[in-house]
């Protein structure tokens, strides 16, 4: 089993990453900042890296530098999978030592899992361990029909790396994004949009869950507010549903399904 390492500070983003390549028959470490994905890889060794560039403590582009300059990783394939903004930013992480360069914004769940199988198969002495007639068992997941219970979804979520991830998720059975940055912008364009079902970023509501969702549900009478977060309690959930969450999306595997449990709690709000 091949191992990997995947290094972003967003909690949203590392959990849909784990579960995907976990589906996908990798080992999946994770690390939030630059310092721990120094520690994490020099202990596990991995086969290959996934670097975000944005990192707090130690850059993503240090810590590409100090992996090539460690005979042990100078050859490992580093990916570096980010939206960074600073000018000069990708031509840095090609010059300090990338295998491959994506873009968050542009590249899905099934793409990253491609490269990292491409970056594998030409860092092997043999690229028979990628087997290119067969297709990666989590095809199925990736190549769904369109969801019979499609709508309008009201994504409210203010980091646009994780609105990228999350509406490619939901475009892909054609579910209809609508986004909003804030608790009070959703609010705003629940009152112009036709609106099926709400899904928020549990940190975006400050803790005030019942008065989001009876001001959602004053002007869209019925419709599902999901929550989501990877880094809640039980507890934390258990609150939020006391308070009149529809559902609370609290693993990684969750988000993978995100479609689909979204497409059922439409059909069920619209049976009511």
């Amino acid at each position: 089993m091949k191992k990997i390492v995947v290094v972003d500070d967003q909690p949203v983003l590392t959990g849909i990453y784990k579960a995907k390549f976990s589906t996908e028959g990798f080992n999946v470490e994770v690390a939030s900042d630059g310092e721990q994905a120094l520690e994490v890889i020099k202990r596990t060794k991995p086969d290959l890296v996934l670097l975000d560039l944005m990192l707090p403590k130690i850059s993503g582009i240090e810590v590409l530098k100090q992996l090539r300059s460690n005979h042990t990783f100078e050859a490992m394939p580093v990916i570096v999978f980010s939206n960074a903004a600073q000018p000069g930013a990708i031509e840095d992480a090609w010059a300090a030592g990338a295998t491959m360069v994506l873009s968050k914004s542009n590249t899905s769940p099934k793409q990253l899992v491609e490269s990292v199988q491409k970056a594998l198969a030409k860092s092997s002495a043999s690229v028979s361990e990628v087997d290119d007639s067969k297709p990666p068992p989590n095809d199925v997941r990736e190549a769904r029909h369109p969801a019979s219970n499609t709508g309008g979804i009201l994504l409210v979520e203010n980091n646009p790396e994780s609105r990228a991830i999350i509406s490619h998720l939901l475009t892909r059975v054609g579910h209809r994004i609508i986004n909003a940055d804030g608790q009070h912008h959703a609010v705003l364009l629940s009152e112009v949009s036709q609106i099926d079902l709400v899904l928020t970023n549990r940190a975006l509501c400050k803790g005030c869950f019942r008065s989001f969702c009876e001001q959602i549900r004053l002007r869209c009478p019925n419709t599902p507010v999901v929550m989501y977060s990877m880094d809640a309690s039980a507890k934390e959930a258990e609150e939020a549903l006391r308070c009149g969450i529809s559902k609370f999306l609290i693993t990684p595997e969750e988000f993978l399904d995100i479609a689909e449990i979204s497409a059922s709690l439409i059909s069920e709000s619209r049976e009511a």
